[in-house]
C-alpha cells in the first residue's frame, strides 16, 4: 500500500533517461510542472515511482509518444488574448513602414493558430506587396503537432475569439471543420524546432514566444531567451506571455509596448 506522503523518487535519472534515449531534454524544466504531468502516465500504469515508470518506457518505446504528449500539453486558440493582438497591430503600423517586409517568428506554435492569426494581423497591417515578402516562421518539438498545424482544420470553439467579420474572410467551413483560407496557409513556414537545445531563427522583426518560460527553471529561461535576444533585430518586438517576465539581465535592453500587454521593443 501507498503512504499518501510518499513520493515518486527522485526525477532526475528518469530526465536523464528520456533526454539519453531520445534527445527530449527536459531537465531544467521546472521539477513542480513535471512531476505533476508525468504523475498522470504513472495514474496510467498503476505505478508509484520513476524507477518503475523507467521499466515501462524500457519493455514499451510507445509510451515515450504518450509521455510527451502529457509533457507538451498544448492550450492555444485564435487571438488568444485579443488585447495584445489589437496592441500589436497598432505597434507594428507606428513601427514598421507598411510597404516594408516583416519576419515574424511564432516560437512553440503549437497546432498553429497562433501563426496563423499572426499571418491575419499582418494581411490587415502591411501592403499587399510587403506581404508577399514577408516571411513567417512557424516552430515547435512536437512533430505531430505541426502536422495539425500545416492541415489548418479547426474545431469551432478555437476560433470563439474571432470576430464574424474576420471568420468570413480568412475560414471557409467544411466537413465540420473551419479552416484557413489558403492565401493564410501559404504565408506561414512550419517547421520543427528544440529551442533549448537548436540554434534560433536569425533577423527577426516580430517574435511571440509565449507561454514557454513558464516550464523553465531561471537558468534554462536566461540560457534561451539569450537566443531569442539574438534573433531579434534592434526595434523589433517580442511577446511574452500574460505570466512572464523579461530576465533581468535584459531587462535594460527592452521597453514595454502597450499597457500590460507583455509586448517589448528592443532598443
Amino acid at each position: 500500500m501507498r503512504l499518501e506522503n510518499e513520493t515518486p523518487g527522485d526525477i532526475a535519472p528518469l530526465l536523464e533517461k528520456i533526454y539519453s534515449d531520445r534527445g527530449w531534454d527536459f531537465r531544467d524544466y521546472k521539477k513542480t510542472s513535471l512531476s505533476r504531468r508525468i504523475s498522470k502516465r504513472l495514474q496510467a500504469h498503476n505505478i508509484f515511482s520513476y524507477g518503475d515508470y523507467c521499466s515501462v518506457l524500457e519493455s514499451d518505446p510507445a509510451e515515450y509518444s504518450r509521455l510527451f504528449t502529457h509533457i507538451t500539453i498544448k492550450v492555444s486558440e485564435f487571438f488568444r488574448e485579443r488585447e495584445v493582438f489589437e496592441a500589436l497591430c497598432h505597434a507594428i503600423k507606428s513601427s514598421f513602414p507598411p510597404d516594408e517586409p516583416i519576419k515574424a517568428w511564432s516560437c512553440g506554435c503549437a497546432y498553429g493558430e497562433e501563426p496563423y492569426s499572426i499571418a491575419m494581423l499582418l494581411d490587415r497591417c502591411l501592403d499587399p506587396e510587403a506581404l508577399k515578402r514577408t516571411k513567417l516562421f512557424a516552430t515547435d518539438i512536437d512533430n505531430e503537432a505541426l502536422d495539425v498545424a500545416r492541415k489548418g482544420a479547426y474545431m469551432e470553439e478555437s476560433l470563439r475569439n474571432v470576430s464574424p467579420e474576420v471568420r468570413n474572410q480568412y475560414f471557409f467551413e467544411s466537413e465540420g471543420m473551419f479552416r484557413v483560407r489558403h492565401n493564410i496557409r501559404n504565408l506561414v513556414k512550419f517547421g520543427a524546432l528544440d529551442i533549448v537545445r537548436q540554434s534560433s531563427i536569425s533577423g527577426v522583426n516580430l517574435l511571440f514566444c509565449r507561454n514557454l518560460f513558464i516550464y523553465f527553471n531561471k537558468l534554462l529561461q536566461k540560457a534561451v531567451f539569450q537566443k531569442l535576444d539574438y534573433s531579434l533585430k534592434p526595434g523589433g518586438m517580442i511577446v511574452l506571455g500574460k505570466a512572464e517576465v523579461l530576465p533581468a539581465s535584459f531587462a535594460s535592453r527592452y521597453e514595454p509596448v502597450g499597457d500590460r500587454t507583455n509586448i517589448f521593443r528592443k532598443h
